[in-house]
């Protein structure tokens, strides 16, 4: 789950790391109200979950109340990607002096968090990240061995920090690293951290990803309020149901449905193997009639999709129990699209004998790549499948 800034920022302060003073409006009136306790200058930032805010111009200040109704009009009005501006969060106007980077997330290659810092910080940092990656400064961090601050003191330094800057970031990361597994992160980001006039360390931006599945022992996070806007609504649907949905590419055709994650991934590589493209990720966890239906109703009405393709192994779950939501869906909505389903293990033979009764295709002995082009061949037969290869 991803935060809004002011969301990351109140996890950082339960931290007691420092964030500018400033709280979120959904009014102009009440953006007047709290730059009024504030005190002039302020800052006026749009809360997306969408990068690239500051090239955007998401970011403005205002000197009045006057300047401040005016930007906020503005701002309520702009549209960041595909996000359209709901909340704008009001904060002091910090006096920078300098501005760093730091963050948190998972290395790919060593599936370990790994904390870096950089003195390049802003809004260019993922060019920096592109052209000169000797920028950043990287260590793997151990959950069960968190770092004390003199220990993150030699890090800082390799950062081109010394003195007493050098000694408060690695203070302040101590702290972040605590945040990052407290919350049980994906993602945690301080973008800029701000040194002020004054020597201090404020944390002037937050980026915050939260797993998914740790929510429910994070009450506070979950409470987090999504309105429609922000959220796709088949991600929504699909976590109602109780399964896993990702959106993929526009250009998608194939819908995917599997149960696993891992044989979700391997399906995804072996469709663009075959020149297909899929439109969704979709993870059935522990099958039901009912989520296998609500499952296959999501993945049918994401835009773009031409086939589906369900692909799983009954393992705990059970193949007739996922042939009966297959089969309410079909009788119910009577679908256009072509429909292939690889299904063996638990009651397979139960499972095949229903899909087979309503001439549902079926791969019983073959491979993923077997049922891949099988629903090609379908596809190909009712012009479903587009003539050059979209790779």
């Amino acid at each position: 789950m991803k935060l809004y800034e002011f969301e990351g920022k109140r996890l950082l302060s339960q931290m007691n790391i420092p964030v500018p003073h400033g709280e979120v409006a959904a009014t102009c009136e009440a953006a007047i109200d709290i730059a009024a306790w504030i005190g002039y200058p302020v800052v006026l930032k749009s809360q997306v979950l969408q990068g690239g805010r500051g090239k955007a111009r998401g970011i403005r200040f205002a000197q009045d109340p006057q300047e401040l109704a005016g930007t906020y009009a503005a701002l309520s009005n702009l549209t960041i990607g595909r996000e359209a501006v709901s909340q704008i969060l009001i904060e002091e106007k910090l006096t920078i002096v300098r501005e760093l980077y730091t963050g948190i997330t998972v290395d790919p290659k060593s599936a370990k968090p790994l904390l870096m810092i950089s003195l390049k910080g802003g809004v260019d940092i993922e060019q920096v990240a592109a052209e000169d990656p000797t920028q950043i400064v990287k260590q793997p961090i151990d959950a069960l061995a968190l770092s004390k601050p003199f220990n993150l003191i030699p890090f800082v330094k390799r950062s081109g920090l010394d003195g007493k800057p050098m000694v408060q970031v690695a203070n302040l990361l101590e702290k972040l690293i605590r945040c990052y597994f407290h919350f049980e992160a994906i993602t945690a980001e301080i973008n800029p951290l701000v040194i002020d006039d004054a020597g201090k360390l404020t944390a002037a931006d937050a980026k915050f990803d939260i797993d998914d599945a740790a929510l429910f022992r994070h009450p506070q996070i979950a409470a987090f309020n999504r309105s429609e806007t922000t959220e796709n609504p088949f991600e929504r649907e699909a976590r109602t149901a109780g399964v896993s949905y990702v959106r993929l590419e526009n250009r998608g055709f194939i819908g995917i449905i599997s149960g696993g994650a891992g044989l979700g991934m391997a399906t995804m590589d072996a469709v663009y193997h075959h020149g297909g493209v899929p439109s969704n990720f979709l993870d059935l966890g522990h099958a039901t009639p009912e989520k296998t239906a609500a499952a296959l109703r999501i993945v049918l009405k994401t835009p773009g999709v031409r086939g589906v393709f369900l692909n799983a192994y009954g393992g705990i779950n059970n193949c007739a129990e996922m042939a009966k939501g297959v089969i309410s869906v079909i009788d119910s909505l009577k679908p256009q699209q072509a429909i292939v389903v690889k299904m063996r293990g638990h009651s397979q033979e139960e499972g095949w004998a229903l899909l087979e009764e309503k001439n549902i295709p079926i791969v019983k002995t073959g491979t993923t790549a077997d049922g891949i082009k099988l629903l090609k061949r379908a596809m190909q037969k009712k012009g479903d499948w587009p003539h050059v290869d979209p790779r």
